[in-house]
């Protein structure tokens, strides 16, 4: 056993470059090396990647990761071949003939780490290619993704119990930032861990200061402008919005006074994405403005501050977030402005979240009808939510579309293999000089910008341009919507051709069945709505508490041991109130 102490902390400082392990490190490490199931519950920024990174060098096999993150696999990899690790990813951004090349090479031992999306197990043949290879750990990422009480469920999640038989049934461990007693069990559950090892190191952040600032709609971006202008050298950081429309409006904001921002959101495309997260991480733009898309994997320690625009729907969901500040230790804001209102909007994405049955049934028979009239041997379809929403019987948010395709493959009825999109497209139809002609005068806007585009990307307007409508207008440092209203109005006199981006999805078709042969699980549809109100409350409550901010989070997550932080709006009040003479008791009577 000290032997083997030695070899960890010699491989953790040849590869990771630190002396020590972090509280839970090691004990997780050894459960997993014992051949144990474990389970880890660590704060974000406590090292959970290192838990399963670590024993992989020494375990004889390859260590399977399960992960969500497929825009930020590459990233995890990059940065394990970096430190001398051999890694490599499998998910649907890779081709056939690559993801082969890559099994051949997990086959012959070439990598030790190996991740993939959850999505992989609805092929056959990947699994009938994994059962060849010699799998020592299969660790699950993010693993509150598998519980229907958690905030982020992911049927996909479901199918790794049985992918953990297929693979010989090795070690698990399960890892996350954010779990309720009621989730941890849950994932327990729903993964059958056997008597795991439970390494709870507990969820307090001392370096966070949060606070939560009542605002009326129409002042939280003043107040958030104030506040990024008045504290210019505090570094970088996200603002969180509800919506992508806001995330949008809150952008155009900060570029028109000087901040160097971008804009994030499950709307664009990936090359997009990625364009964005680097800008950010290499500290080219202080702020990204997202909605809850981004963040996940983002390994960036320095953030010092994270603003929610809007009230995130739970606590957990929110505390997740809010702790991508500061993973360096140093302080850090975490601002929520709320107003009344916005719990409309978050019963909004409920009732989105938590579709009629009979609109199920009617997705899976409009599903039916066109696999039947696309003539395919997969039963697969390319379909966009719009198209979908065109043949229901009443008109539905995107949002549920969604979900309802998320229950129809729960059930098994459906795979959504891959997600499809595609930048927008631009091409001139005439001359550039000429275009520029045509315009007039009279349509000032319109020609600066033209004039914006054609200096930056005149070759590309000439031979036919796949652009990113975001990352063009933060170049040409021009509004996203006055880029878009000068394209279509150019494309409407015939002047280009303009194609607006494809958002779609593949849909697998699993069982042909009678639309009301359709089983759904009534009852406990009904208790995840009433679930998501109750944690709406239990969100709410955080903001009109009056005790510590702090101690509420961590009595919600079953530390009630918790004292309070010291530091946070409620906490800063009371000493003040403290220092005029009054006692707690009345500091709570009077708020």
């Amino acid at each position: 056993m000290p032997h083997r102490k030695q070899q960890l902390l010699e491989l953790l400082k040849i590869h990771f470059g630190y002396d020590s392990f972090r509280p839970g490190q090691e004990r997780a490490i050894d459960s997993i090396l014992q051949n144990k199931d474990t389970m880890v519950v660590l704060p974000t920024g406590a090292g959970k990647s290192l838990i399963f990174q670590l024993p992989a060098l020494i375990l004889d096999g390859i260590t399977i990761v399960i992960s969500p993150l497929i825009a930020l696999m590459k990233d995890q990899v990059d940065s394990l071949e970096k430190v001398g690790i051999p890694a490599t990813f499998i998910n649907s951004s890779i081709s056939v003939d690559e993801t082969d090349s890559r099994l051949s090479k997990i086959k012959s031992g070439f990598y030790k780490i190996v991740y993939i999306a959850p999505e992989r197990f609805y092929n056959q043949k990947f699994l009938e290619d994994l059962k060849q290879i010699k799998v020592s750990l299969f660790a699950v990422d993010e693993a509150h993704c598998v519980s229907q009480w958690g905030h982020d469920f992911r049927p996909s999640y479901l199918r790794l119990k049985e992918a953990v038989k297929f693979v010989g049934r090795p070690p698990v461990v399960a890892l996350t930032a954010t779990a309720t007693p009621e989730v941890r069990e849950d994932i327990i559950k729903q993964l059958s861990l056997k008597d795991p090892e439970i390494v709870l190191t507990g969820f307090a952040r001392p370096n966070l200061q949060l606070a939560v600032i009542p605002s009326q709609s129409g002042q939280k971006l003043e107040h958030i402008l104030n506040f990024l202008v008045t504290n210019p050298d505090l570094g970088s950081g996200i603002i969180y919005t509800g919506t992508r429309s806001k995330a949008d409006e809150v952008v155009e904001l900060l570029i028109d006074n000087d901040i160097k921002a971008v804009v994030y959101h499950a709307g664009m495309d990936a090359s997009s994405r990625d364009w964005v997260q680097e800008q950010f991480m290499r500290g080219e733009a202080r702020v990204v403005v997202a909605t809850n898309a981004f963040g996940l994997g983002i390994n960036k320690k320095d953030i010092r501050f994270v603003i929610h625009h809007d009230l995130p729907g739970t606590v957990e969901a929110y505390y997740q977030e809010a702790g991508r500040a500061g993973r360096d230790g140093i302080d850090s804001f975490c601002l929520l402005f709320y107003h009344q209102q916005d719990r409309y909007l978050r019963e909004f994405f409920i009732k989105g979240d938590n579709p009629e049955p009979r609109i199920v049934i009617e997705i899976f028979d409009f599903i039916l009808r066109k696999t039947e009239l696309e003539i395919d041997a997969s039963n697969s379809i390319l379909v966009t939510y719009a198209e979908i929403a065109q043949n229901l019987s009443e008109s539905i948010p995107e949002m549920a579309i969604g979900t309802a395709l998320k229950m129809l493959e729960k059930e098994g009825y459906i795979s959504r293999p891959n997600e499809k999109t595609s930048n927008s497209f631009l091409k001139a139809k005439r001359s550039l000089p000429e275009i520029d002609t045509l315009i007039g005068t009279r349509s000032k806007s319109q020609k600066e910008i033209w004039g914006k585009l054609v200096d930056k990307y005149h070759k590309e307007l000439e031979t036919g341009w796949e652009f990113s409508p975001e990352e063009v207008s933060i170049v040409l440092k021009i509004k996203k919507d006055s880029l878009l209203r000068a394209v279509k109005k150019l494309a409407e006199k015939d002047l280009v051709e303009y194609k607006p981006p494809f958002r779609g999805t593949e849909i697998k078709l699993l069982k042909i069945v009678e639309p009301e042969e359709i089983t759904l699980d009534f009852k406990a549809l009904k208790e995840k709505s009433a679930r998501a109100y109750a944690k709406l409350d239990e969100m709410e409550g955080y903001v009109y508490h009056v005790g510590c901010r702090q101690e509420y989070i961590l009595n919600y997550f079953g530390d009630m041991n918790a004292k309070p932080c010291g530091k946070c709006d409620s906490c800063s009040r009371l000493e003040k109130f403290k220092q005029k003479g009054g006692d707690k008791h009345e500091y709570l009577i009077s708020e």
